[in-house]
This record gives C-alpha cells, structure tokens and sequence, in this order.
C-alpha cells in the first residue's frame, strides 16, 4: 500500500477549483438524496389520492420514522468523514474497514429503534391526536419501522460511495427503487385482483419490502462489484487502521444527536399540526414534501461539501478547507433561490401534484411564502453544519442544534400556531426564524474554525 499522497490532490487550488468539484461530486449526491425522499413524496402522492384521512394517518405515522432515519444517518456521518479523511493521507484501504463498522452500527441500532417504535400508537394518543388518527398513524409507524436497520444498509453504503467520489452507484439504485416502490404502493394502496386496497398501512408495506432490496442489494454491490474494490481494501484480509473505531463512533454519536435534535423537533411541528385538524396535518404534510424534497439538493451540496473540506484537512491544506465550506454554501443558496422562485410562481401546480382534496389545496397555499423563505435559510445551515464535521468539529454543531430547534422553534411554533391560532402559517414562521438562528449560528462557527485554520495535531503539507 502507498502513503504517498496524488499530487493532484495535494496541490493548492482555488476557490473556482473547489465550486466545480463540489458540484461534479454533489450532483449525483443530490440525485440520489433526492431519489430516497422521493419515494416519501411519492407515497403521498399516491396515499394523498386516497383522501385526506389516509393522507393525515401516513403523514403523521411516518414522522417519528423520519426523525429515526435521520437520527441513523446522523450516526454514521463518521463513515463519509473517516474515509475522505484516509483517502487525503493516501490510506484508501482503510475504507472497508471503515464500511464495515458501520453496517454492523446500523443493525444494531436499526433493529432496536424498530422495536422501540411499536409503541407508536400508544405515543401518539399520550400527545393528544384524535383517537381515530393515534390508531391509524400509529400502525403505519410500527410498520415503517421494519424499514430503520435496512435504510441503514443502504446509508452506511451510499455515504462511503460518496467519499470515495463514486456517487452515482447509489444514485442509480435509488432510481430502481423507485419505481418498484411506486408499483407497489398503487397496488398496495388501492387494492389488485386478490390484494385488498390497504391504504396507508399498504404504502407501509411496499415503503419496507422496497427498503429491503434498497439496502441490501447496494451493500452487496459495494461488498463485490465495486469497481478497484482492492484498492479501497474490499476482498483483502483486514488490515490494522490508524483510527480507532472510537473516533468512528464519537463523530456518529454527535451527528446522530444533532441529526436526532432537528429531526425530533420538526416531528414534534407535525405533532401540533395535528392538534390543528385533519386538514392542517394533511396541508403540512404536502408542504413538508415539497420544502424537503428541494431542501435535498442542498443537503446533497452538503454531502459533498463535506468530503471536499474532510480531503482537504487530510491533505493538511487549511486554505483548501475554507474554501470548499464557502463554495458549497454559495452553492446551497443559488440553488435554493432558484427552488423557491419556482414555488412562488407556480404554487397551484406544485401544490396540485401531491393531492387533489380541495381544502387541503385551499389550506396549503397561503402557507407557501414561508415554506420558501425558510428553505433558503435551512438549506444554507446544513451545509455550514456539515463543514464544520467536514473539519472535524463534532459536539458544537450538536449544541448549536439544540438550541435552535429545540429552544426556538419548537416555543415558537406553539405559540404562533396554537396560541395565536396562525395555523400551519405559524409552524413555518417558526421554522423560518429557528433555521436563520441556525444558520448564524453555524455560519460563525466555521468562520470561526477557518480562521484557526489546521486542527492540532495536524502538519501542513
């Protein structure tokens, strides 16, 4: 094995370099973020053609798996980070190693959470839903938990293809994915031949059988079909590594809290939508699909702005980490902007391809002026939340997480929706300013971390 490092890569390069290799590496990231939530909207699209009520029982049931799947993919944010990391030291086979940590991590805690989650209903009735929506939410929750340890899988396979800048693997099984999940939820949903139409709790089920084959079928692939898979340390005895797997897991224990934090606090928003009405909970769930679909193609930037800024700390290049954090926020902004400007234009037409009810279009459109302000202001805290761990800064961004979403938003979005009857208005007035607190917040600390350039220990180049 070779230590010495590409001289490409450990060249010094501008701020226009760092622009362009963001997006060769973040557009098929993008894709296939976009793919994994796609399959949500789709199930909304199609569930939503059920009624409202069956809308409302998916919405509020896929919840607290959203925040669960979040919280996993919080977890082994030290896969992506570790292996860009080997790569800029010119270690790549200490990639499998690094991959296999991590799929057992997920088993372990996917399949416990899955277990966890099948006090849903009782949960959901505790907070004060209706009876009928506690039921039903909470059998498509126990269901779609099923899904945690192989969303997992494909997770743990998916990041390790995007440090290692072979993206596009994951992007073209998502795309398989789909379209069997979309096959099955119409069966599923409506019913054929001798298939009863199950609703939403048949979008569930074709949600964990698409799962399935999603995340053991890319690990098989990583395991055997990768291309150069022997240079990244797959097929050969394994090897002594230079980080222990307890930097592994202290980057995924934070990540997995900071991830766990937004994504609790905003199902704890879908929670007091519920409180509002049917309606107002199936009105957030349309607008929720469309604000995180889009927010997607930053989190993708994200993604990538990540392993640019992790190659760069492994090459010892201080000016090449600040550089790629920035680019990729300017990118998340200009792409975002575009998104929003969209919305805003054609409300009625996005807004119409995902239900077809009257009142939940009625009720969603007034709503759209802040689901767009606040995407460009949560777009732009992701990818400044990702350079920060790109750079090796763990428990900060946690806190700081905390303390937006938590301590702002949440207060916010009672007061304003409940207290002063803003309905779902008042839930994105709160997510509006928690995610600009956010996004000062993350903005300053890695300008901080930039201007105190190398971590310790560290030698320049």
């Amino acid at each position: 094995m070779s230590d010495v490092r590409d001289p490409i890569v450990a060249t010094p390069h501008t701020l226009r370099w760092h622009v362009q290799r963001t997006l060769v590496l973040a557009w098929p990231v993008i894709l296939s973020r976009v793919g994994v939530l796609m399959m949500t909207t789709l199930d909304v699209v199609v569930v939503g053609r059920a009624g409202a009520q069956e809308l409302a029982y998916y919405v509020l049931g896929y919840a607290i798996v959203d925040s669960l799947i979040a919280v996993m993919a919080g977890l082994q944010l030290g896969v992506p980070v570790l292996t860009a990391r080997s790569i800029g030291e010119g270690h790549p086979r200490y990639a499998a190693m690094i991959w296999r940590r991590g799929l057992v991590f997920s088993l372990v805690v996917g399949l416990s959470a899955a277990l966890l989650v099948q006090a849903a209903p009782w949960f959901f009735a505790a907070t004060g839903q209706d009876a009928d929506l506690a039921r039903g939410g909470g059998a498509v929750t126990a269901l779609l938990a099923f899904s945690l340890p192989l969303v997992g899988l494909f997770l743990v396979s998916a990041m390790l293809l995007e440090a290692l800048e072979k993206p596009f693997h994951a992007t073209v099984a998502v795309a398989i994915a789909n379209v069997v999940n979309l096959c099955l939820s119409i069966v599923f949903v409506f019913g054929f031949g001798p298939i009863p139409a199950m609703g939403a709790w048949g979008c569930a089920l074709a949600t964990v059988i698409t799962s399935a084959g999603l995340g053991i079928g890319l690990a098989c692939y990583v395991r055997f079909l990768l291309p150069g898979r022997q240079h990244f340390g797959f097929g050969n005895p394994p090897e002594h590594i230079s980080v222990p797997g307890s930097e592994q897991r202290k980057i995924g224990y934070a990540g997995g809290a900071s991830y766990g934090l937004e994504a609790a606090a905003f199902t704890g928003i879908t929670v007091l939508a519920g409180l509002i009405g049917v309606i107002g909970l199936a009105s957030m769930g349309v607008l929720f699909q469309l604000f995180a679909i889009t927010f997607m193609i930053s989190f993708g930037i994200a993604g990538a702005t990540q392993v640019r800024v992790g190659n760069a700390w492994g090459r010892a290049d201080a000016r090449g980490m600040a550089q790629a954090g920035w680019a990729g926020f300017g990118l998340s902004l200009v792409f975002s902007a575009l998104a929003s400007l969209l919305f805003i234009l054609f409300p009625t037409f996005f807004v119409g391809l995902l239900t077809t009810d009257q009142q939940v279009i009625g009720a969603t459109l007034p709503v759209m002026i802040w689901m767009v302000m606040a995407l460009i202001a949560d777009g732009g805290q992701s990818v400044f939340n990702h350079a920060c761990r790109g750079r090796g800064d763990t428990w900060v961004p946690t806190l700081l997480h905390l303390i937006s979403y938590w301590f702002v938003m949440l207060p916010l979005a009672w007061f304003f929706a409940l207290k002063l009857d803003g309905g779902a208005s008042g839930l994105y007035q709160a997510i509006l300013i928690s995610s600009l607190v956010s996004l000062a917040a993350m903005g300053s600390r890695f300008t901080l971390l930039s201007r105190r350039g190398l971590p310790s220990g560290l030698k320049t180049s």
